[in-house]
């Protein structure tokens, strides 16, 4: 904890404070690295039993006068004194110029942070009766061991860290760097956002590539009737009714498994998924989204405590309401505007309705300009499609659901639940309760913040996938149940539309505001991201995608 708030104080926050943390490939190979150095003896000569009676595989220390607890990974008895070693996965510094933290000066020799958390590991030493007045700090980078000798300057330095890191825990979240070198090697770099976050604040133009553009792992969807999940080892098992094997998928290759109608998934299989992180969502046959079972809820405590308080406060969400129906009205005519000929009448009408969106004075009204905005778009949304020699009513009259009547709004439907199943693993992942939002109605059981925050991408994600599988033949007609008062997906189409959504999916576009390259999955997460900095108070407002 003091190596990360020397190096980035918000780095700090976000994983000390609101719990958050994401492996990249420098943390995975580093803790990989302290695994196998803890397979080693930690205590380089032989001691005597003044000391301890066996050698220890690891040493945890405390000191309440420091406020402090750590675990050294290796120690050397050297002429009496004990000096803690750490073995860093980066390179040493050319020692060229000298470092200052909290105004006191140290070493070039080694990074600030990294000589830091060494002299927290002494502090702790001598405060529990050990000597200690150096340390080694191995850089495995260039392959240099470096000598850390504990200055009263480093000394003062550390525990100006202590005391910062004190305080920060019960501060707002402090300022992304500008510009530093620093964002791109860190593994929370697309959950700070410092970039993007400055540009929103006008404090800073540059938007460098640092988010990255795609999420690492895909979704799993299991709908075969009487199929089972199981583990093995580190692989997610999948059998057909008969028990017999069909696939075996790596864990670590998952980000979410969907599970539609009667399939089973064993207990372990869930312990492991939930330890992992990864969610598993449960639809009906006929597509309805009625749960997801995911890990607890352990993150961000303070964003979710201002999050109901904001929220309660109706200019507040009368404003992030106007907003999100803007948006989606304005993404719905770009929709309508490439691929299809609508009338005139229908796009001056939507234009109008995205003007007023943010006039309004209530919910209600806005509620109302909404609703209008939807008839419009979707009496022109048969323009998009090709029908070929098909009555345009047979594949869609007018939007229904519940159950859906005709093909399209069939594959709506069902985007629409795979769209919120995203939004809700997507607002828990940033430590937002889903349920409690600011346009959709409160009801139990229902996630009305991700309802409210999928508003904006229901054109451009769910209304384009569907366009373009009916349009390509991706999916056909004959792949559809149709009855006399509803309309349901067959096997061959349900696979063939979780094919497609998923393209969309992992789909690159160029952001409208930022400029870089990016997936609609990780868009889902940035923007989600950039509304949670409006709630901290670090935004002053939030403005949701809108496509050009």
């Amino acid at each position: 904890m003091l190596n990360e708030v020397q190096y980035c104080e918000r780095l700090f926050y976000l994983m000390h404070v609101q719990g958050l943390f994401e492996e990249n490939a420098d943390t995975i190979e580093g803790s990989m690295q302290h695994r196998r150095s803890e397979k080693r003896s930690r205590v380089k000569q032989q001691v005597s039993e003044n000391f301890w009676d066996l050698t220890p595989q690891s040493l945890h220390l405390g000191d309440p006068s420091l406020n402090l607890v750590g675990k050294l990974d290796a120690i050397s008895h050297e002429d009496g004194t004990w000096a803690p070693i750490e073995w860093k996965h980066s390179s040493a510094p050319d020692s060229s110029h000298v470092f200052y933290v909290g105004g006191f000066a140290l070493s070039g020799v080694a990074w600030p942070n990294d000589q830091i958390q060494l002299c927290a590991q002494a502090l702790l030493l001598q405060a529990n009766g050990y000597d200690s007045n150096h340390g080694y700090l191995y850089y495995r980078g260039n392959k240099k061991r470096v000598r850390i000798d504990f200055t009263e300057g480093l000394i003062s330095a550390t525990k100006y860290c202590i005391d910062r890191a004190r305080s920060l825990q019960s501060s707002e979240i402090p300022k992304p760097l500008v510009d530093s070198n620093k964002c791109f090697r860190c593994s929370l770099n697309y959950l700070c956002l410092p970039d993007e976050t400055h540009y929103l604040m006008g404090s800073n133009s540059n938007i460098r590539r640092i988010v990255p553009d795609r999420v690492d792992g895909g979704v799993l969807y299991v709908s075969e009737h009487g199929s089972r999940l199981s583990k093995s080892g580190e692989s997610l098992i999948i059998k057909n009714k008969n028990g017999e094997e069909v696939e075996a998928v790596p864990i670590k290759d998952l980000v979410h498994v969907t599970i539609m109608g009667n399939v089973q998934c064993s207990t372990q299989l869930l312990h492991t998924l939930m330890y992992n992180g990864i969610a598993v969502s449960y639809l009906t046959s006929h597509g309805r989204l009625i749960g997801v079972s995911s890990p607890l809820s352990t993150k961000n405590i303070q964003l979710r405590s201002k999050q109901f308080l904001r929220l309660q406060h109706p200019e507040t969400a009368l404003k992030l309401a106007q907003w999100i129906v803007q948006a989606k009205i304005h993404n719905q005519r770009t929709i309508l505007r490439r691929n299809g000929k609508a009338s005139k009448e229908v796009m001056s009408q939507l234009m109008d309705l995205k003007k007023r969106a943010l006039v309004t004075k209530n919910l209600a009204e806005l509620l109302g300009i909404e609703g209008l905005a939807s008839k419009y778009y979707f009496s022109a949304f048969p323009s998009m499609l090709k029908s070929g020699l098909i009555q345009a009513e047979e594949i869609m009259n007018g939007r229904n659901r519940r159950p859906p009547k005709d093909p399209i709004n069939a594959m709506l439907s069902l985007g629409y639940t795979l769209l919120l199943r995203d939004m809700i693993a997507v607002c828990a992942g940033v430590g937002l309760d889903s349920h409690f939002g600011f346009f959709h109605q409160e009801v139990p059981g229902r996630p009305s913040l991700a309802l409210d925050l999928m508003e904006t991408f229901r054109p451009i994600i769910v209304d384009s996938v569907v366009i373009k599988a009916w349009n390509t033949k991706q999916i056909q007609l004959e792949d559809f149940y149709i009855g006399d008062d509803s309309c349901l997906l067959k096997k061959s189409g349900r696979q063939a539309f979780f094919r497609a959504y998923e393209q969309r999916m992992n789909e690159l576009i160029t952001h409208p505001t930022f400029g870089y390259k990016v997936s609609y999955r990780r868009i889902l997460d940035v923007e989600t991201r950039l509304f949670s900095r409006f709630l901290e108070g670090e935004l002053q407002v939030y403005r949701p995608l809108m496509t050009r």
